[in-house]
């Protein structure tokens, strides 16, 4: 794991701060007080859950836990895995900006820690699935580890997942914002070396991490042009410091801009230098560069990352068959039809829920926690992913790397598609780590028990 993570000084209050004296109060929940000797697990089901923003300034995120139960559902029609339906509860956390967040309908009260509190203690999850956000899932670590409970497959690319010494029930996902930085400080150098370059990142470990990888990557960024913002500006009408930071880099007559930016940041970044009549080359994080949640043609031509196929590509087998998942599931994807855009957010979601059922398939009948994390620490899992999803005992990132993707112009709508080369770049967070290169493009099959 890399030891270098540095925090930048942000002035938000975030809910978890706000709500400390009372939700860090809870009693841990010992898994023997479960019906069965491993929580979430009977004969015929296990429960898993997920603290996931379904409303408030990061519900554009709700399709990726909705994907995932989509395709939980679609293994429970087939009869499950080993004999067991999959129960996969979702519950609202706001992002943990419920109290400085009016839009979020979850209450004012509402964290994150509150949500998993009521997914351990009264829904005896065997593990939570695929939830997401960077300080949301930091502040449930010591938590759920406390209560044995394993946090898969967290939707985030924080290098914190990576620490099995200190939390080895703890992983990753997609590749991390360390990674992402040194592929897009390599893409730079090649293909726009001379010109100044600047930055705009999430105030949290997502912008940290990400602009660490870009200097691991040998770019140098002046440190005028390091900018933030806070996650909850949209919220609290700071987004005039977004203003000033577009600003800055257009006096500043910086020529690449890079962002670290959720969707909606990246939205409105890129509407404020239009207005301004700035037009450098975006090169945005796969994290905030979904084309059918950006939803501006203003987006056409950016550059950003991928570690999935272009979801218009029929030509992968993945594809196919998430559309045939989805259009199988009207209560969480009602209307999705043949023709429907399939989004970046889908086959995430997507990916990971592979990822359980393989995992769970390979565990075998007796499933057990301590089982399941040493089959998911030895089992290379195939799954929509452009390259294996490989862990170890010393290794809990999850995917290394990815594709430069390019985000395609749609005429006179906004984009949908952003599509990947065939060059996979996979490298690790070590900040001396070479990027590996190859050309030819990896498709992993579908399990033939999964179709």
């Amino acid at each position: 794991m890399s030891k270098r993570r540095v925090r930048r000084t942000i002035t938000l209050l975030t809910a978890s701060t706000l709500a400390l004296g009372i939700a860090s109060s809870g009693v841990l929940i010992s898994g023997a007080s479960a019906a069965s000797s491993t929580p979430g697990v009977t004969s015929n089901s296990i429960t898993i859950g997920a603290a996931v923003p379904l409303s408030g300034i990061a519900d554009s995120y709700a399709p990726v836990s909705a994907a995932a139960n989509a395709v939980f559902k679609w293994i429970d029609s087939k009869g499950g895995i080993n004999g067991r339906k999959i129960k996969y509860i979702r519950l609202d956390d706001c992002y943990d900006l419920a109290a400085v967040d009016a839009s979020c309908t979850a209450g004012a009260s509402t964290t994150t820690l509150s949500v998993n509190k009521v997914l351990v203690a009264q829904d005896h999850v065997f593990a939570t699935v695929g939830s997401l956000g960077t300080q949301a899932e930091e502040s449930v670590e010591n938590y759920l580890k406390g209560n044995g409970v394993p946090q898969l497959f967290v939707a985030s690319g924080s290098i914190a997942w990576n620490n099995p010494s200190k939390y080895p029930d703890l992983f990753g996902y997609q590749s991390s914002y360390v990674m992402e930085g040194k592929i897009f400080a390599r893409y730079i150098r090649t293909n726009f070396a001379g010109q100044t370059v600047g930055f705009i990142g999430q105030g949290d470990d997502f912008g940290t991490d990400g602009f660490l990888g870009l200097k691991d990557g040998g770019l140098n960024i002046a440190a005028a042009n390091d900018l933030s913002y806070a996650d909850a500006d949209a919220i609290t009408g700071a987004s005039s410091d977004v203003q000033a930071d577009v600003s800055t880099l257009q006096t500043n007559k910086v020529q690449v801009v890079v962002l670290d930016s959720v969707p909606g940041f990246t939205t409105g970044i890129l509407e404020i230098a239009h207005a301004l009549g700035y037009t450098p080359k975006w090169i945005i994080s796969s994290v905030g560069s979904d084309p059918t949640l950006v939803n501006s043609v203003l987006e056409d031509g950016a550059t950003s990352l991928d570690y999935f196929p272009a979801t218009n590509s029929n030509a992968n087998p993945w594809v196919p068959w998430l559309r045939k998942v989805l259009e199988a599931d009207p209560t969480d994807f009602p209307g999705f039809s043949a023709s429907s855009v399939i989004s970046g957010n889908d086959i995430y979601g997507a990916g990971y829920a592979v990822a359980f059922a393989e995992t769970l398939k390979a565990e075998g009948k007796n499933v057990t926690r301590a089982g399941f994390v040493k089959t998911l620490e030895s089992t290379t899992l195939s799954t929509p992913a452009i390259m294996p999803l490989r862990y170890t005992k010393g290794n809990h990132q999850g995917l290394t790397g990815g594709a430069l993707a390019g985000v395609l112009t749609n005429g006179t709508n906004a984009p949908q598609y952003a599509v990947p080369t065939k060059t996979i770049y996979t490298t690790t967070d070590a900040n001396d780590a070479p990027l590996t290169v190859q050309t030819k493009p990896i498709v992993q099959q579908i399990p033939a028990w999964l179709k």
